[in-house]
């Protein structure tokens, strides 16, 4: 005769046997295994599309080909000596120049934070006219704020 107690760890038993089986199930080797591939005794051939045996009509109207110019600027170059690298940018871009050059006159550190710098030269001198393509043309000499031009 069965007690209700030994109903119970038969319960528990196939219970922790079913879980335990599903847990050692998903143990095992990280690499995929070999499934045995399906042979067939016929061959395919690999099928192609069939390429249109006339020409595909050429467009009435053609595109422009245009390129694009480099901006064009006219300006008198203004005097930005003894005021910040960034101020000096920012003038020149409102005249049309967007790319400038600077260097450090005491060495070779860069212009990070250019409001940190005081413009002490410019290579396109006050007062001289500027035409044409002027980016990247236009160079200042900086030093520190703390230091004074050479």
């Amino acid at each position: 005769m069965i007690t209700t107690r030994t109903a119970r760890l038969t319960t528990w038993g196939m219970a922790l046997a079913v879980v335990a089986s599903t847990t050692l199930t998903g143990c095992g080797s990280d690499e995929p295994t070999a499934t045995p591939a399906a042979t067939s005794d016929t061959t395919s051939a690999p099928t192609t599309e069939a390429l249109p045996t006339t020409a595909a009509p050429l467009p009435t109207t053609q595109a422009p080909t245009s390129s694009v110019a480099a901006p064009v600027v006219d300006f008198v170059m203004p005097d930005l000596v003894g005021i910040d690298l960034q101020t000096a940018q920012n003038t020149i871009q409102t005249l049309g120049v967007f790319y400038t050059v600077s260097h450090d006159l005491f060495g070779s550190r860069n212009q990070v934070l250019d409001s940190n710098w005081i413009v002490c030269d410019q290579n396109v001198a006050a007062g001289q006219q500027v035409t044409g393509a002027a980016e990247g043309s236009i160079d200042f000499g900086v030093v520190k704020r703390e230091e004074t031009c050479p």
